[in-house]
């Protein structure tokens, strides 16, 4: 199912597609952005195709869809947010999520989460939402916990880095007060 782009005071969430592959590149070569993530930086512009081809090709599927993050200030896009493992009977799904570090700490994750909780909450009835991010990205779980997120578990030795190394995970979910199921 395709899902409506969005919009919130300083960002759009639009339809990831490849008219964003060298914005998304820029931010992808950066070493910051991969503190917390199983795979390295890319290395070429073929790296961040081939990536952004993966989202794409998820975003065609019925259980899931991905947006890219647009400041609307300078029209860059700075990110990408997702929503995926869709079940659409039960009305969860999990949301994945990227920002360039360029723009942390100015509460766009934050900002974008929002307005898509909001979305799917108010717009398409979710009843619950869950996300699945590294123990020690605790950046990542206060911006989750902000928005209502509660922590329901660690799992052990989740993520496997690029680089060899076994990291916990936590998962996060939220329940749709408002859900009429």
């Amino acid at each position: 199912m395709k899902l409506q782009n969005l919009q919130s005071d300083r960002l759009n969430m639009i339809e990831i597609s490849q008219d964003g592959l060298h914005d998304m590149h820029e931010y992808s070569t950066r070493n910051e952005m991969y503190d917390y993530l199983e795979f390295p930086p890319h290395n070429s512009i073929r790296d961040t195709k081939i990536y952004l081809n993966k989202l794409i090709n998820r975003s065609k599927k019925d259980n899931g869809h991905y947006w890219f993050i647009k400041y609307k200030e300078n029209s860059k896009i700075i990110g990408t947010f997702g929503i995926h493992d869709i079940d659409w009977r039960k009305k969860i799904g999990e949301v994945s999520y990227g920002v360039s570090p360029e723009y942390s700490r100015r509460g766009i994750f934050t900002e974008v989460l929002q307005c898509v909780l909001d979305y799917l909450f108010n717009e398409l009835d979710f009843h619950r939402i869950c996300a699945t991010t590294r123990y020690d990205n605790l950046g990542s779980i206060k911006g989750l916990e902000k928005s209502g997120f509660k922590i329901e578990g660690r799992m052990k030795n989740f993520y496997l880095s690029h680089d060899g190394n076994r990291y916990d995970a936590v998962i996060l979910g939220v329940i749709n007060k408002g859900s009429k199921n």
